[in-house]
Parts: structure tokens; C-alpha cells; sequence
């Protein structure tokens, strides 16, 4: 098990650079990751089955213990990122499904915010409460927001996000979280391999993005998207 934490240790420190490497070798290969189109819904599955595993009662009755705090970052996260994205729309002049997109990811629960959290010597406890209830609420909070906000630029499907958000990200969690709940101390000598299997499952769907954009990603309407991209998560922090 230790050599496992070392390389999980080793994974994480080194991952901004093998995610470049890796987008970089999918373009040029874009056969390496292709195959996977199919499961990229099943890859973020994985990822947040191993976060629901990893949960414990504790971290939901920090919700009760805190709950202003909690409530407070939650709703501020739902409003300020996706306002952001409409802003940096209208500025940059953006429009189509590349508008919808930027709104979309605007309008998702953060996934690695408590990481900042922990480098800046914030309270790491409560980010991950608030990850949690964010978490929990993505699949209610998206296709309203959507609706609201993108509905402008396409015609926003809410059952059917609702549905795919439901399945793709609380079953898992859910999943997760019971898993724990019966296997106890069991499960804590898996979590150890969790990074590993997170991380990994979040390369593949980067290169199956990277695999089936490539041809694209180097237009002039995406480059723009970079920027934009930048300035989005900036102006979140």
C-alpha cells in the first residue's frame, strides 16, 4: 500500500504536466483515446463513485453544523460563476454552442476548489461541505440556470439534463456513499488506489475530448474559448 500512496502522491504532483502531455500526444494519436467516446459518462461516474466513497456522516453533518457558511458559499457559487460566463460571453462577443458552453461550465459545482482551499491555508473542512451541497444540488441548480441563461443561444433540453445529471453524477455519489456506509474500515484501504483511479479516468475523458476536437480546437472561433476559459476561473478566484 505504500508504494501505492507514493505513486499516488508522485501522480498528483505531476499531473497538470501529463494532462499536457497527454492532450498534446491525443492530438497528434487521436486513435489512442477515441475507443472512448462512448464512455466518457461511465469514466465520470468512476470519478465520483471514488468521491462518494470517500465521504463519511461526518462530512454531511458538517452541513448542519455550519449551515449559513455552507448555504452562503453554495448559493454564491450558483450565482457569481455563472454570471461571470455571461459576462465574459457579451465582452468576447461569443454566441452558438461555444456561448452555451462557456455558460454550462459556469454553471457546474466545482470539482478541485477545496485544492485552492488548502494552498491559500483556507478552511478546507467547509469548502468540501460546500463541494458536497453543491454537488448534490448540480443536477436541480444546471438545467434551471441553463434555461435561464442559455436559453438564448439553443434550445435547452431540462428533462433530459436533469435526468443525465441525475445519473451521471448523484447515483454515483450515492453509490459511493453507501458503499462506505456498509464496508466501513474495509473501505479505507481501497481509498488509497482512489487518486490513482480518479486520475487516470480524468485523462481518458481529456483524451477522448482532445481526440474528437482536435480538428477544430485550433480554429479561430475555438481559440477564443482561451482565453475566456483563463479570465472565467481568474475572476471565480
Amino acid at each position: 500500500m505504500e508504494k501505492v500512496k507514493a505513486f499516488a502522491d508522485w501522480l498528483t504532483k505531476w499531473f497538470t504536466v501529463i494532462v499536457i502531455v497527454w492532450a498534446v500526444f491525443n492530438y497528434f494519436v487521436p486513435a489512442a483515446s477515441l475507443w472512448g467516446k462512448a464512455y466518457t459518462g461511465y469514466m465520470l461516474g468512476i470519478v465520483l463513485f471514488g468521491m462518494g466513497l470517500t465521504l463519511t456522516l461526518d462530512d454531511f453533518k458538517r452541513i448542519l453544523t455550519q449551515p449559513l457558511m455552507v448555504i452562503v458559499g453554495t448559493v454564491a457559487h450558483f450565482i457569481i460563476m455563472p454570471l461571470i460566463a455571461v459576462a465574459l460571453c457579451a465582452i468576447f462577443h461569443l454566441s452558438g454552442p461555444l456561448a452555451v458552453g462557456v455558460i454550462l461550465v459556469g454553471c457546474c459545482p466545482s470539482g478541485t476548489s477545496y485544492v485552492m482551499s488548502y494552498l491559500s491555508r483556507g478552511d478546507v473542512a467547509l469548502d468540501v461541505s460546500i463541494g458536497i451541497l453543491s454537488t448534490l444540488c448540480a443536477p436541480f441548480m444546471i438545467p434551471l440556470l441553463m434555461q435561464l441563461l442559455a436559453s438564448q443561444y439553443v434550445s435547452v433540453p431540462t428533462q433530459s439534463l436533469f435526468l443525465n445529471a441525475v445519473k451521471v453524477v448523484l447515483f454515483p455519489i450515492a453509490l459511493g456513499v453507501i458503499c462506505h456506509m456498509i464496508f466501513g474500515k474495509k473501505i479505507e484501504k481501497v481509498t488509497v488506489a482512489l487518486p490513482i483511479v480518479s486520475q487516470v479516468a480524468i485523462l481518458l475523458i481529456i483524451g477522448v475530448v482532445v481526440a474528437a476536437n482536435g480538428p477544430k480546437l485550433f480554429v479561430a472561433s475555438s481559440l477564443v474559448a482561451i482565453p475566456v476559459v483563463i479570465l472565467h476561473n481568474l475572476c471565480g478566484y
